[in-house]
């Protein structure tokens, strides 16, 4: 991606503060950059912005796909394709999800992008718990409480309710320490 620009970091404190309206005027004022970088940073900042909503705007994630679309027209990356591929979720387009998903794991399987792979066979139809519980599993083992949850979750969707406590207890045990292993990465999700 690139380096984050000065307005970027604020553009991302105030939708932090829920100035959603505020954040969308310096993301636009980024996007008319003639420095790529900064139209890169005012594109995915405008995704983020109509993904989520806050003060002044309303969630629209057919502007926040487009937004994403063209971040990874820009600097195509795992990331990039991940957005998409949590935004086409949302979207209930199953089929477009699965093919970002694949794009962002050519580029690099992190993580985030296993949670991705995880969420989309819980939610897609017909629903896998099978393959969610082992993503969300091997998402757990990389640090990721999201990870934990996700397993917890499709566990009791499944009628596992012993494997859901025990999951729920390991990560009760064991997250001070993947804290402080891991960091702030520990929170990331998809």
């Amino acid at each position: 991606m690139s380096s984050t620009s000065e307005e970027f970091k604020v553009a991302m404190d105030l939708l932090s503060a829920g100035k959603a309206d505020k954040a969308l005027t310096l993301a636009d004022s980024l996007i008319e950059s003639e420095d790529e970088s900064k139209r890169l940073d005012g594109y995915l900042c405008r995704g983020m912005v109509y993904e989520d909503g806050g003060e002044g705007v309303s969630v629209d994630l057919d502007v926040a796909l487009d937004s994403y679309r063209r971040v990874s027209l820009i600097a195509p990356s795992s990331i990039a394709f991940s957005n998409l591929a949590r935004v086409s979720m949302k979207l209930k387009d199953f089929s477009r999800a699965i093919r970002y998903l694949r794009i962002a794991g050519e580029f690099e399987m992190t993580p985030e992008v296993i949670l991705g792979f995880a969420l989309f066979y819980e939610e897609s139809s017909p629903f896998d718990g099978a393959a969610a519980k082992r993503l969300y599993l091997r998402a757990a083992l990389n640090g990721r409480f999201a990870g934990f949850f996700g397993y917890s979750r499709v566990a009791r969707k499944l009628g596992e309710w012993g494997r859901a406590l025990a999951v729920d207890c390991i990560r009760v045990l064991l997250g001070p320490v993947i804290a402080l292993l891991v960091g702030r990465k520990s929170q990331f999700q998809f």
